[in-house]
Order: structure tokens, then C-alpha cells, then sequence
């Protein structure tokens, strides 16, 4: 189990990494390269975007069981920890920063998608 690091919880029950994959290249086309000796691993060269300048080898994309951890401070003062755990991916650089903005960016390409693909549903149930 993949915790404390770049994390996305994708769904809360089991999804094979094949699934994962094929959602996140569909969502964010992301473009990948397997990791030699690491099952489930993938370094990303880019997305629907286009290439990243930081080379091919720079972010590394894990999928499978994870926990996703938020901590949030209260009205009182005090620091409430959230926890979701199920599975998805993790994204490891070494500029810790960079896998931060990196799934913020992801976060936004699916909801936009998702977003895209209501309004295109409604628009054919009409």
C-alpha cells in the first residue's frame, strides 16, 4: 500500500492496473513507458498536453492500492486528518513540488472530461 506521497484515490473498490491505465491515458492522455523491473510502474513523458521538458525519465506514475491523506484545520484551532483509502496511482519525481502541481493538473483534466462527458449525455438524451 502506497501512502504519505503524491496520491489519487481513483476508485474505492479493486481495479486491476491495466484499468487504471487505460483510464488515466483516456482522461489525461498520458503518454507511458513501462519501468524495467517494477510491475505496476510507468515513467510519464507527457499528456493530451504535449511533451514534458523534463524528460522522459523525470516523473514515475505507480498504480494500485493507496491512501490518500489530507489534513484540514478546524474553526477551534485544531488539525483534522482525512483519510481515503482504495486505488489509483502515485506520482514519484524527485522535486516532490512537481508531483504535487502534477496531480493537481491531472485532478482538473478529469473533471473537466468528466464534466464534458455529462453535458454530452444530456445533450443526447434531449
Amino acid at each position: 500500500m502506497i501512502k504519505n506521497r503524491n496520491t489519487l484515490v481513483l476508485h474505492t473498490e479493486y481495479q486491476s492496473t491495466e484499468n487504471l491505465k487505460k483510464f488515466m491515458t483516456l482522461m489525461c492522455g498520458l503518454k507511458l513507458t513501462p519501468v524495467r523491473n517494477q510491475t505496476d510502474s510507468y515513467w510519464i513523458s507527457g499528456d493530451e498536453g504535449g511533451t514534458y521538458i523534463d524528460g522522459p525519465k523525470y516523473y514515475k506514475i505507480k498504480f494500485g492500492a493507496i491512501t490518500e491523506t489530507h489534513y484540514e484545520t478546524q474553526r477551534n484551532g485544531s488539525i483534522y486528518k482525512n483519510e481515503k483509502t482504495g486505488y489509483g496511482f502515485d506520482i514519484q519525481c524527485s522535486g516532490d513540488y512537481n508531483g504535487f502541481s502534477l496531480i493537481a493538473q491531472y485532478k482538473d483534466m478529469i473533471k473537466t472530461k468528466h464534466r464534458k462527458s455529462i453535458a454530452e449525455q444530456a445533450v443526447r438524451a434531449a
